[in-house]
């Protein structure tokens, strides 16, 4: 990978993670994008080994940096497509020793979790990771997202093509979509994201689903909201945080970890 998409990478506060998935759409999610020995990475927690494994057992992934929010002064919106290998750091000590750092400067959460050794003795369940890296087979530039009409699209026609697109009436169906792949048609997913900035407290990631062609998605599929999530109470955020560890703890026992 170049000197300038690294430093993209390091400068990015949020990206976009998607992969094809055999008989559907793609699928695709909300990550903090990390460098692990030169290459793009991500370190889910272990609540989300479904989404782990899912990536890393496609034939196609990409990581893509459109979001300008939280960003450092060397970020470029890029995409980088390829297939991710899974390491699974049942113990944390990859996650730790190589990711840390990074995670905590860009995700501001995961500091009331593991920002001291006494704060990581008591979250230790936190530290596991689920360890994405890609094998980045092409990286592209892409256009910034600049606002919530604008949307990462992914389609499958047999290869992951992915572009930042704008939806002008999210309410359609079908749903015309601007700037999308003008040769590729197939199952598809819209995906965007907000977030609340600069703490990331709050952070909402939707999917729009359907088929694409010829510059619309028809047989739409909407995400739950596009809204951000409201302020959560101290009871909500007590709830949000034990529902993460015990999913978490679920998680590393059932793969013989902890």
């Amino acid at each position: 990978m170049d000197d300038t998409s690294l430093a993209a990478l390091h400068a990015a506060g949020v990206a976009e993670l998607l992969w094809t998935a055999p008989g559907g759409p793609p699928g695709a999610t909300g990550v903090v994008p990390l460098v692990l020995g030169g290459r793009a990475a991500v370190a889910l927690p272990w609540a989300q080994v479904a989404t782990a494994r899912a990536a890393a057992a496609a034939g196609s992934a990409a990581l893509v940096l459109s979001d300008p929010r939280l960003t450092g002064s060397r970020w470029s919106p890029l995409a980088l497509t390829g297939r991710f290998t899974l390491v699974e750091d049942g113990t944390g000590e990859l996650f730790t020793e190589e990711l840390l750092d990074q995670e905590l400067r860009k995700h501001p959460p995961s500091r009331a979790l593991a920002d001291s050794h006494m704060l990581r003795r008591e979250h230790w369940w936190y530290l596991p990771r689920l360890v994405l890296v890609l094998d980045a087979a092409d990286v592209v530039p892409v256009d910034r997202r600049e606002g919530p009409a604008d949307a990462v699209l992914g389609v499958d026609d047999g290869a992951l093509h992915v572009r930042t697109v704008r939806v002008a009436d999210w309410d359609a169906d079908p749903l015309p979509v601007l700037d999308g792949p003008p040769d590729a048609s197939g199952p598809a997913v819209l995906v965007g994201q907000e977030l609340s900035v600069p703490d990331v407290e709050r952070w909402t990631v939707h999917t729009t689903t359907g088929r694409y062609s010829d510059g619309r998605l028809t047989a739409v599929r909407p995400a739950a909201t596009r809204e951000l999530e409201p302020v959560p109470g101290l009871f909500a955020r007590v709830r949000r945080q034990r529902s993460l560890e015990r999913t978490c703890i679920q998680a590393l026992r059932a793969a013989g970890h902890g």
